[in-house]
């Protein structure tokens, strides 16, 4: 008792009494109340359908696993899953550009000998599979105002003539063997003049002027052909060539003050053929104008003058 009483005083001087008599009461209490019986529950009435008693009836619960289920993998509900197993991804499918593209960029994305993370400069782009197509469109040929579209050549040729371009004053076949020289248009821009040497002698559509029988020039349209014979030294013909005018160039391709310089352009061998020519046979009976770039045909009485100061320089170099 002794131990009772001294606990009891030092509560009492502790002021912890009241938390003695609340343990205390504690301790009667706990017993009583568990020794009484637990009502029991309610249990909720059954409710059943004839629906659903049939169905139960019929269906089993558990069904029996066909060929086909046990094929494919069958997951049971609360299993757990891996981690560190990697999810399944659809396989890409492969297009031929896709597969021609990436043994080439596996062969030009090798990493350079020279070490380091940072690019190197002049290092090469990557090849990314696209080869770059060279440039095979051919450059427009441009033309000048009033240039030729010819074939030219023997007549005795069992091929097709070749086809070639001819600007004013150019000599055919050669500046070194001259049998024409284009001279230029006339006024109507329809009709090509050409100088014939003298021991030439022309047939077929063209006009000789000032005749026939003196055949000086000869006037040629598109579409138009003739014939040129070379008489030899001893009046043979060593040679007979074909010209076909085939176009003229009306329009130039290229702009307006490039079309009126061409104008004054010439070729520097036939200017040498025509001075030859005028120098030993008289003067020309056509003028070249090189503001409209065209052939004006001269009167009498200028062809007259022409040829009286072709006599008086003559006479001067005597």
């Amino acid at each position: 008792m002794s131990v009772l009483n001294d606990t009891w005083r030092y509560l009492v001087q502790r002021r912890l009494w009241p938390v003695a008599v609340l343990l205390l009461a504690a301790l009667v209490a706990v017993p009583m109340v568990m020794a009484q019986d637990p009502e029991p529950a309610a249990t909720p009435p059954a409710v059943a359908t004839k629906s659903s008693q049939s169905s139960l009836a019929t269906e089993p619960i558990v069904a029996l696993a066909g060929p086909g289920d046990r094929a494919e993998r069958r997951r049971v509900l609360g299993s757990r899953k891996n981690p560190f197993k990697p999810a399944v991804l659809p396989k890409p499918v492969k297009t031929p550009a896709a597969a021609t593209a990436a043994p080439q960029q596996a062969a030009t994305d090798k990493p350079s000998s020279g070490g380091g993370g940072g690019s190197t400069p002049g290092a090469s782009v990557p090849n990314l599979g696209v080869t770059p197509q060279p440039d095979t469109t051919t450059p427009k040929k441009r033309y000048e105002m009033f240039e030729l579209t010819v074939r030219f050549g023997p007549s005795t040729a069992d091929t097709e003539l070749p086809r070639s371009d001819l600007k004013r004053l150019e000599a055919l076949p050669s500046a070194d063997q001259p049998v024409l020289v284009y001279l230029g248009v006339l006024d109507d821009k329809k009709t090509a003049v050409f100088l014939v040497d003298s021991g030439v002698v022309a047939q077929g559509d063209g006009a000789c002027k000032p005749s026939r029988t003196s055949c000086e020039t000869i006037h040629l349209k598109a579409g138009e052909t003739e014939f040129f014979d070379v008489v030899g030294e001893i009046g043979e013909p060593a040679a007979q060539f074909q010209l076909d005018l085939v176009k003229i160039r009306r329009k130039a391709t290229t702009s307006a003050k490039q079309a009126k310089r061409s104008y004054t352009r010439a070729s520097r061998a036939g200017k040498k053929i025509v001075r030859a020519r005028i120098a030993g046979d008289g003067p020309l009976r056509f003028r070249y104008d090189e503001k409209s770039g065209r052939l004006h045909k001269l009167t009498s009485k200028a062809y007259k003058a022409a040829l009286s100061r072709a006599a008086t320089v003559a006479r001067a170099h005597l």
